[in-house]
């Protein structure tokens, strides 16, 4: 009997590329920190809780307090907010549990994208939500720790007023809320901006 000759047929073996992409990790130096703005957010949370505090010992902790910088333009007034942005739920008690764990639960969704996002080096996207934070953070520790038997008084100090136009009264704001504010309208210009110029350069390419 003739005897069976097997032939083994080599294994295909997947192809490595000669040069893998690693992908990059963040480094913990001083330039590094410094451009990607870690240090920003923790200086404004500062900068928001001296100055309402300077403005809360200036009128003795009593709200509606006021003093005229610019006529018709600018005054700093002191008020107490214990509901959200332009007060919504202030009347309601229990809506102030559910605004403290609203802003820890976003701040500190902030920061793990933001660590998440580090080693892409976006300066543009790291300075927004070094506001964002800030101004999280900053009202956040307000609606958590100041209660009338502790400091005197309740809530979100809020004391920057303006009347635009002659007339129409501002709603009255703080440091951490212009921070907020002014970081997600810039995201949200960065992001609308990009997504045009990434389509525009796709365009091109198809062209």
């Amino acid at each position: 009997m003739e005897e069976e000759i097997k032939v083994e047929t080599p294994v295909e073996t997947e192809k490595k590329p000669l040069f893998e992409k690693k992908e990059a990790k963040f480094e913990w130096t001083l330039k590094n920190i410094f451009f990607s703005f870690l240090w920003l957010a923790p200086l404004l949370i500062v900068i928001d809780q001296l100055t309402k505090w300077a403005v809360v010992n200036a009128f003795n902790k009593v709200e509606g307090s006021s003093y005229v910088v610019i006529p018709d333009f600018f005054q700093i007034k002191l008020q107490y907010n214990q509901g959200s942005s332009f007060s919504l739920g202030a009347g309601i008690p229990w809506m102030r549990f559910v605004f403290i764990a609203i802003s820890w639960i976003a701040s500190a969704a902030m920061i793990w994208y933001w660590v998440k996002i580090l080693k892409k080096k976006d300066v543009l996207i790291d300075a927004c939500l070094a506001l964002c934070l800030a101004g999280a953070l900053g009202n956040a520790i307000d609606r958590t720790f100041y209660w009338e038997p502790v400091v005197g008084f309740s809530g979100v100090v809020d004391f920057l007023s303006f009347k635009l136009f002659g007339f129409y009264n501002f709603a009255v704001f703080n440091v951490a809320d212009a921070c907020l504010v002014v970081g997600v309208l810039a995201l949200l210009v960065i992001v609308f901006v990009r997504d045009i110029l990434e389509k525009k350069g796709k365009t091109a390419k198809n062209g």
